[in-house]
């Protein structure tokens, strides 16, 4: 099979959950979800109940599935705002322990859901666009299963069912969250198991690649703009650096994380590669220099000799003008004009990716996101 050996991938695994993130938990001893209809927004609203021995934690998600025969490809995504933020529709419970970005913009200026919050984010995840193309949506809010917060995060969420006194970080966490929300779509039949796609953006597009990598059910993964620790190369000299990210965040990494660029062990084209032969599709945006477009792109160019039929040549005066998509087998880039935001049109260009996409071999759906 293409792509990393088996021990070369473990070694990236390993030294990256030792130098950044810390390791992905096991999964749960058991997974329980429950359904409804959520009316105003056509969408099933998902109850899911992870056990550990005596302990438990339930969270929400939305499911939204595309009319079309047959079962359906899938994309899952942790989202700032959650299905919240998906409709105007006051049907859907604002959890009160969740811990958010707190952005102003979408009316989190403390970090707590409110009903102003409510259909704000809808841009982000383009639902008629992507039920229209044949996809399913499932989407969770991040600061419920890990409340993005250096205090309130082991107080809540998963962290004190599944790692009360452990290494994993904040980002580990939510891409233990991401397989979960796997494991509740492998539940249905109107989802086809072996096109399942992970996406993300900043934060939470270096949890999806980090999950990608775990985990071989992933088809795909979409990592829009997820700079330091995400896509972008730490040893490039530009953007965010980790000492800055581990200064603000640092509940995001493992205790103690390497954040001086020449001490670590290998740098994030190690973790793109160990998603091949998986698709990995990044997107980056012109005014978004903190996020370090050319970093990323360096990063899959670099990355990219593990997948026998990619070759993302096209020189970097080229790639980093906007509008300038590449499309290489399994690998996908594009930069667009503007910031730090997950839009409809970056959404276009990554379904037309999609498309192209072969389903997850039955080899690689073997690794059931066992991982820790």
């Amino acid at each position: 099979m293409p792509g990393l050996c088996a021990a070369s991938r473990a070694r990236v695994l390993s030294e990256l959950a030792g130098s950044l993130y810390g390791p992905v938990p096991r999964p749960p001893d058991a997974l329980e979800v429950s359904c409804q209809p959520w009316t105003g927004s056509h969408a099933l609203w998902l109850r899911i109940t992870a056990r550990v021995g005596t302990g438990a934690f339930t969270v929400d998600a939305a499911l939204w599935l595309p009319s079309g025969p047959g079962p359906a490809p899938l994309i899952a995504g942790l989202d700032f705002l959650g299905p919240v933020g998906m409709s105007a529709d006051p049907g859907f419970p604002l959890d009160p322990d969740a811990v958010v970005s707190p952005r102003p913009d979408l009316g989190a200026a403390d970090g707590r859901l409110r009903d102003a919050m409510r259909g704000a984010s809808t841009y982000r995840w383009p639902r008629d666009l992507l039920l229209r193309r044949g996809y399913a949506l499932l989407l969770s809010c991040y600061g419920s299963w890990v409340p993005d917060d250096p205090q309130a995060w082991r107080a809540h969420g998963v962290k004190p069912l599944i790692d009360p006194d452990g290494p994993s970080g904040a980002i580990s966490l939510w891409a233990w969250a991401l397989m979960r929300l796997l494991d509740v779509a492998e539940k249905w039949p109107e989802i086809d198991a072996g096109r399942m796609t992970v996406a993300g953006h900043s934060r939470l597009g270096k949890a999806a690649l980090w999950a990608a990598a775990q985990d071989g059910r992933i088809r795909g993964v979409y990592a829009n703009q997820s700079g330091c620790a995400g896509a972008a190369l730490s040893r490039h000299p530009e953007g965010e650096t980790l000492a800055q990210l581990a200064d603000r965040f640092p509940h995001w990494l493992c205790p103690d994380p390497v954040t001086d660029p020449g001490a670590l062990p290998m740098d994030q084209d190690r973790l793109i590669a160990a998603c091949a032969p998986r698709g990995v599709y990044l997107a980056a945006a012109a005014g978004d220099g903190w996020a370090d477009p050319a970093g990323s792109y360096r990063a899959l160019q670099m990355a990219a000799r593990a997948w026998p039929d990619a070759h993302i040549d096209t020189p970097p005066e080229i790639a980093l003008r906007p509008d300038q998509p590449i499309l290489s087998g399994p690998l996908g880039w594009h930069l667009r004009p503007g910031g730090h935001e997950m839009l409809p049109q970056d959404w276009v260009r990554v379904l037309n990716w999609l498309d192209r996409l072969s389903p997850a071999s039955e080899d690689a759906r073997d690794h059931r996101g066992r991982a820790g």
